[in-house]
């Protein structure tokens, strides 16, 4: 597996072409040395700067994709509270992690492990059938999981404890290292290795789940 972290190319940068340019190199060199089962995952929050929004996730998926042949499987949005500018009101509210892969056939994700909490206990999208067809691997799945739903893809902690119907009683923001650990468990293997660029910040996080994490750094892949 590998994870990018761009927050601090994204915040250092005098604009957002130049956080583009910031990381020229680093997405081919990184395509050629994964392994087709391995997962990318890139977190690239979005900011608010002189005046207007830098749609920092969907510029680096394109820029991502234009300069190697990866695949983007999905986008996941994890709300904050912590912003980037001083004028809150206009400040980013989540941060986008990507996720992408090498070979769409062939790659890892193990959904069961960041199941969360069914909104209905019985069937999962609330009709009879059992089977459905998968985004990943567009293969065939049951529509009803015991262990619990599709995370999706805005991860929120959601509270269904405090009344007896099937409301959210309460949601809360899941931390940014919450979701790392997530993206770990689903996108690698027990005792795998983690190759991490920027992403110091993380390494409690990928070691908690019985990974090795290894900080590689750009041009050196």
């Amino acid at each position: 597996m590998y994870l990018v972290d761009l927050r601090e190319q994204i915040r250092s940068s005098d604009s957002l072409d130049a956080a583009l340019r910031s990381t020229d190199g680093v997405w081919e060199d990184i395509y050629e040395a994964m392994e087709p089962t391995e997962t990318l995952w890139v977190i690239a929050p979005n900011d608010y700067r002189d005046g207007r929004m830098w749609p920092c996730a969907l510029a680096f998926a394109d820029y991502i994709r234009d300069e190697a042949a990866f695949d983007l499987k999905n986008t996941i949005s994890v709300h904050s509270r912590e912003g980037t500018t001083d004028e809150p009101d206009l400040r980013p509210s989540y941060c986008d992690i990507l996720f992408l892969v090498r070979d769409k056939r062939d790659y890892q994700f193990h959904k069961d492990r960041i199941r969360v909490s069914h909104v209905y206990e019985g069937n999962e999208w609330g009709d009879d059938r059992e089977t459905g067809q998968s985004a990943y691997h567009d293969t065939e799945v049951r529509r009803y999981n015991p262990e619990g739903k599709d995370p999706g893809n805005v991860w929120l902690r959601e509270d269904r404890t405090r009344t007896s119907d099937q409301s959210v009683d309460q949601t809360d923001t899941l931390s940014l290292s919450e979701a790392v650990r997530r993206c770990v468990l689903a996108g690698s293997g027990d005792e795998e290795t983690v190759n991490a660029l920027w992403a110091d910040d993380f390494a409690d996080a990928v070691t908690a789940e019985n990974r090795t994490m290894n900080d590689i750094e750009a041009g050196t892949l």
